[in-house]
């Protein structure tokens, strides 16, 4: 590619952002990113007051790349104060338990340190902050060099570094893509036409839309739009100065608990996803449309989630699974049957390429995930990333050692979401308070 080649990025992300950065990084000058909001995009998966960034994979490429990710996330001054290691305990119920098991074998093949397997009556013992029983935590591992970004804010600085190097953001109706364009006789891609009616034509154009990508384009059923149901607690000053101390702990079956921040939230969320069935209609493409509280200010958790989070808690922290939530949200993100990434020229139509599938784990290669984007688009990454990542429509997966193996659930079945808010005189959730 040439550093003047026209390159447009459709998703302000984590995928998208980083995409744009390292291009910029690399002398390309002439970068635009469309997104519907601005950045830090509230839609996107990244936006979040906390992420866990760790190391721990089944699966070597993604352990050599959360090792990078931990580097960049503890030197590089875009994030400084952003990141946090307090430590994780990873566990498993039952169909979880293989992903935890070879992450303990890959960590130990690359060189973690400190790895140690913990029973309930340990975790209790170390932390004496956990008061439940741990049932359900069956195989539990602590890893001393895993962390929490705070995801938005870091997600917002690197977009920000990108616009002083000369990056082209647009949001709003300008910056919402709704069609691609394509050469009537080559299929070639040429640009997107966005809400507002206006045509950005490029010369090469990154579709890094996460959960609205199937939607946008047909892909051959190789991406799902799942959300799961997130929560936070407010804590008084003292509970939390109590709870500072405390690991984050994530069961891939049952849920997964954060450390307040300084400001007393303390964050929860549920590990089964749910999947929107819908037909889009603008594509006309029928497949998981994420439904968000942004778009729907009037709804909330389906009560089946909030009950299973409240159990979930009870778990661990018996004396908050009453607490009243301050805030809740369903995070959407684009799942591959195997869980690898899905970045790839698209095969039908030149110029188009694809960085997404980010498969509930990728933000945490924020730093570099667009590094590798890059080394696509010039021909330089190698070749088992690059098969990895490749175009698969159709293959079938062997799945049995993944993490998240339980069955999705239906929002369309599932009960009392709709106009929750207002059914019980809530105030709508605010964006703004990801960010207080």
């Amino acid at each position: 590619m040439n550093k003047d080649t026209r390159i447009l990025i459709v998703g302000g992300g984590c995928f998208g952002t980083s995409t744009a950065y390292h291009l910029s990084q690399r002398g390309y000058i002439s970068i635009r990113v469309l997104d519907r909001y601005p950045p830090p995009s509230c839609e996107a998966a990244a936006t979040d007051i906390s992420k866990i960034i760790r190391s721990d994979y089944n699966e070597p490429l993604y352990a050599r790349l959360g090792i990078e990710s931990i580097a960049a996330w503890r030197s590089w001054p875009m994030f400084r104060g952003l990141y946090h290691v307090p430590g994780w305990i990873l566990s498993a119920a039952n169909l979880s338990i293989p992903f935890v098991e070879g992450s303990i074998d890959t960590c130990k093949k690359l060189g973690v340190q400190g790895l140690e397997r913990l029973t309930p009556e340990q975790i209790r013992s170390r932390f004496p902050v956990v008061k439940g029983l741990l049932d359900g935590w069956n195989v539990n591992i602590w890893n001393p060099t895993a962390g929490w970004a705070a995801a938005g804010q870091a997600l917002e600085q690197m977009a920000r570094v990108a616009q002083q190097q000369g990056v082209e953001y647009i949001s709003g109706d300008k910056g919402y893509a709704r069609k691609l364009i394509f050469d009537e006789i080559s299929q070639e891609c040429k640009g997107v036409i966005c809400a507002d009616g206006a045509r950005h034509d490029a010369d090469l154009v990154i579709i890094a839309t996460g959960a609205w990508t199937p939607s946008l384009i047909d892909l051959q059923g190789q991406l799902t739009a799942k959300g799961h149901g997130v929560a936070h607690i407010q804590l008084t000053p003292a509970e939390t100065k109590h709870y500072a101390a405390m690991p984050i702990m994530d069961n891939l079956e049952l849920g997964y608990f954060f450390p307040p921040k300084e400001d007393g939230v303390f964050k929860l969320a549920h590990s089964q996803f749910v999947t929107n069935h819908q037909t889009d209609k603008n594509s006309a493409i029928t497949t998981s449309i994420p439904h968000t509280f942004v778009q729907s200010p009037p709804d909330g958790l389906p009560l089946e989630i909030e009950a299973t989070m409240r159990r979930n808690l009870r778990r661990v922290f018996p004396e908050l699974a009453d607490r009243p939530f301050c805030y809740t949200r369903l995070c959407w993100d684009a799942d591959t049957a195997d869980r690898h990434f899905l970045v790839t020229p698209h095969p039908g139509h030149k110029q188009l390429f694809l960085a997404t599938g980010g498969s509930a784990h990728g933000f945490k290669f924020l730093p570099i995930i667009g590094k590798y984007v890059v080394d696509l688009l010039e021909g330089k990454l190698d070749a088992e990333t690059v098969e990895k990542w490749q175009w698969r429509a159709g293959q079938n997966f062997e799945t049995k050692n993944l993490a998240h193996m339980d069955p999705e659930l239906e929002l369309a079945d599932l009960t009392g979401w709709k106009d929750r808010q207002v059914r019980e005189g809530k105030q709508s959730s605010k964006l703004l308070y990801l960010y207080d």
